[in-house]
């Protein structure tokens, strides 16, 4: 008997050991679980507190901000990235003018506006996206350099640009952020255009473009181009209800409005003009020769601008065109041809300008990669010049710079 006490003792003091553990781990476990309820029976009554202070609209609102967000960073690591997150790289800039390869003259000297050129995109998605537009763009700050482009300019004394960037629905905050940052740092030297894709899926609705233009006000001073012989746009009539819509936030934000017509539209460019008296059309485009004077003779709000037509000889689109070859073949058919090209132009524009200075712009419509090279800047420019210089004297700075100024003042 005296030697089961000192075990019976033993399992006593065991059984309340694990006991104690025991009560303490449910005690715990218990406690856990309650102030984990407390805890999430307050936050929902806070939360429901401050959603009965909030407005539909905000909660909407949020909501939006928050999907969009998750949508393109989604959609930006689908895509395989996008442009460089960073500032825009440092150029040094050599300004002084390239040496003249041609003895035309007269020759005009003076200011130029480029009143259509096309930017790289400020964006990078798969080369295959936009086989639908058939626009092989650059990429802004990997092939082209925003600074590149402004120190052309000043080599070439172009003092600014009507610059149409494309801005994809999907990737509206990334194609954004370089645009303002080339805005802030080139201020004036690139007139913003909000441009479609021209891709089907990926152009901007009416309401995504009025959010983009309400969220940067007076970021942009154009909506173009829009090109309805191509991609997503052909077929589509520049009367069509989904364009009319455009055309109605242009006049509310005060926009240049850029198109290039198809073939046959015509009843529909004037329809347009005579129920948009507010709003500047900015025109382009061989598809319209036919009707180009008897359109801008009737209708103040519209606008021509003569770009990469000056660059070639018209149906002859092997000779020196510049969206038919490479560089190299384009600059030595340039050369080749430059007294023919320049002559059979002013045959066809001088008598149209001279007849209408106030209507017609100057432009390059430059939008490929190697168009910003500096030897084709050069060559681009002499040719322009030498057209210019060509055109009557009271003419010459209306064509080259003036117009353009009128066009976005009056807007």
């Amino acid at each position: 008997m005296k030697k089961l006490i000192p075990i019976i003792a033993v399992s006593v003091i065991l059984v309340l050991v694990v006991g104690y553990f025991v009560f303490n781990y449910t005690v715990k476990k218990i406690t856990e679980r309650e102030v984990k309820r407390i805890t999430q029976e307050e936050i929902g009554r806070i939360t429901n507190e401050e959603i009965d202070k909030a407005t539909q609209s905000e909660i909407d609102r949020v909501t939006d901000e928050i999907v969009k967000q998750r949508t393109e960073e989604i959609t930006r690591q689908i895509l395989g990235g996008g442009a460089d997150s960073g500032n825009l790289q440092e150029v040094e800039c050599d300004k002084i003018p390239t040496q003249r390869q041609f003895a035309s003259s007269p020759y005009y000297t003076g200011t130029l506006i480029d009143a259509h050129l096309h930017m790289p995109f400020t964006f990078e998605a798969p080369k295959s996206l936009y086989q639908q537009a058939d626009w092989p763009a650059p990429i802004l700050e990997k092939e082209v350099l925003a600074g590149d482009i402004i120190c052309g300019f000043d080599k070439e004394k172009i003092s600014s640009a009507f610059g149409f960037y494309v801005v994809p629905n999907l990737l509206k905050g990334q194609a954004l952020k370089l645009i303002k940052q080339i805005e802030q740092q080139h201020t004036g030297r690139i007139t913003p255009f909000l441009m479609p894709t021209h891709v089907s899926g990926l152009d901007l609705r009416p309401n995504e473009a009025e959010e983009i233009l309400n969220s940067n006000k007076g970021l942009f001073k154009g909506y173009g181009e829009i090109a309805f012989y191509k991609g997503s746009f052909k077929g589509v009539s520049p009367d069509d209800p989904s364009m009319l819509e455009i055309y109605k936030i242009a006049d509310k934000h005060n926009l240049i409005v850029m198109l290039h017509p198809d073939d046959g539209q015509k009843q529909a460019i004037e329809k347009i003009l005579k129920e948009n008296p507010n709003v500047k059309f900015l025109l382009h485009g061989e598809n319209m020769w036919p009707w180009v004077e008897n359109i801008i003779g009737t209708y103040p709000n519209a606008f021509y601008s003569i770009d990469a037509n000056l660059f070639n000889i018209p149906n002859e689109h092997t000779i020196a065109n510049i969206y038919g070859p490479e560089k190299e073949e384009f600059v030595s058919e340039f050369k080749a041809n430059f007294d023919k090209i320049l002559k059979v132009n002013l045959e066809i524009w001088k008598p149209r300008i001279e007849k209408h200075p106030d209507s017609y712009l100057w432009g390059t419509d430059r939008g490929y990669g190697w168009h910003f090279d500096s030897d084709v800047d050069a060559l681009l420019e002499e040719m322009s010049r030498s057209f210019i210089g060509q055109l009557g004297h009271d003419v010459q700075e209306k064509f080259a710079y003036k117009n353009a100024e009128r066009l976005l003042e009056e807007r």
